[in-house]
């Protein structure tokens, strides 16, 4: 090769030279896209129960994977357990008083109310009607035979009397007439006595107390016929809803005994053993959401412009420097602060930042929470210059 040839190749490979410096300083000075470094995080789950209690069993272990539904931690239920069954009674004994109310009061009740009516009313009727003429020509020959009874017992008397003062009898005999003689007596009273009742007709008093047995009755039975009142229904209806509320209270109860697993995550602290107790609402565990793994980042205040929630961003890690992940804006913070020392250099951490949270596509499940990452944001939009 001749040396006019050797410097014209020469200048050739110079001007291509400076041709791509001068697109590698365009590309420098005035990229596509600019970069923001951060962490790859995971939302973590504190799982507990809201009753609490004696642990039964650890299921689950620190670090495995567990997906929605998958039991974690046993609770003693054996307290819960014997609750719940007395609420269940108690809620069969509510519910059988309440039927028995709306099925209202038995047949035989009824019947049994309606006899007592009729006998009230046939004892009005009699008292209404007074004594019939038998009754008193019964009573009156009752009268008069007890008083002849009376009369013969006395003479018998009065003829021992004699005797025994002449101690012609024993006294025994003596005593023996005189009993009958009085008991004669009496009899005779009392005859006499229902004679003149009889004569006299039914008193008013007795009418009287007749009509409000009768309608006692009457008002026994129209309730019986009516059924159990309204506000006795309402009010075992309501103690039937109290028992059914206190039985799903004491189920859901008993399902909290039974730790579970949300939703698909890995398990990051579970430190239980059996026998160990557990405080109502206090974590048991801690679950680390892999499948949604999201970059916390820090953009720059005079690169806020090109950033928005829903923008697709690239990603990228250390591990994997040959593979950008795709990612899209979460959420921007409104609130101004200062870069934090782990992200950027001395000189940039006196920079005013906000925060930003990108969320990763991860397919094949390569990322992990705690990796370094680079998101790549595109200049092609500015919001704020819109």
């Amino acid at each position: 090769m001749t040396k006019r040839n050797l410097i014209i190749v020469l200048l050739v490979a110079m001007s291509g030279l400076f041709l791509a410096v001068g697109a590698w300083w365009r590309i420098v000075s005035n990229p596509a896209e600019f970069i923001v470094s951060g962490i790859i995080e995971a939302d973590d789950i504190h799982v507990g129960s809201k009753v609490g209690g004696r642990v039964l069993k650890v299921v689950a272990r620190k670090g495995h994977t567990v997906k929605a539904g998958d039991v974690l931690v046993l609770l003693e239920p054996d307290e819960l357990s014997a609750s719940l069954a007395e609420a269940q009674a108690s809620l069969r004994q509510a519910q059988a008083k309440l039927d028995q109310l709306l099925a209202g009061y038995r047949r035989e009740e009824i019947e049994q109310a309606e006899a007592v009516v009729k006998q009230e009313k046939e004892e009005l009727q009699k008292l209404l009607a007074g004594p019939r003429q038998q009754e008193i020509d019964q009573a009156l020959a009752d009268w008069l035979g007890s008083k002849a009874s009376y009369e013969n017992a006395e003479k018998f008397r009065r003829r021992m009397e004699d005797l025994a003062g002449r101690e012609l009898v024993a006294r025994q005999e003596h005593d023996d007439a005189v009993a009958k003689a009085e008991e004669a007596e009496q009899r005779m009273k009392s005859a006499r006595e229902r004679y003149e009742l009889l004569l006299a007709g039914t008193r008013k008093e007795e009418i009287a107390r007749a009509r409000h047995r009768l309608a006692e009755a009457e008002a026994r039975l129209k309730q019986l016929r009516s059924g159990y009142r309204k506000e006795e229904i309402a009010q075992a209806r309501a103690g039937v809803e109290m028992a059914r509320a206190r039985v799903e209270l004491l189920k859901s109860q008993l399902g909290e005994t039974v730790v579970k697993a949300p939703l698909g995550a890995v398990v990051e602290v579970l430190d239980l053993q059996p026998g160990d107790l557990v405080a109502a609402g206090k974590p048991v565990a801690t679950l680390l959401r892999t499948e949604s793994l999201w970059v916390r980042a820090y953009v720059p205040e005079d690169k806020l412009g090109f950033v928005q929630p829903g923008l697709k961003v690239d990603v990228s890690v250390d591990s994997f420097p040959r593979r950008r992940f795709s990612g899209t804006v979460r959420r921007i913070s409104r609130q101004a602060e200062f870069t934090p020392r782990n992200v950027q250099t001395r000189e940039e951490r006196v920079l005013q930042v906000f925060q930003m949270e990108v969320v990763v596509d991860d397919p094949d499940r390569v990322l992990r929470p705690g990796m370094n990452a680079d998101v790549f944001i595109p200049r092609t939009t500015n919001v704020n210059r819109q």
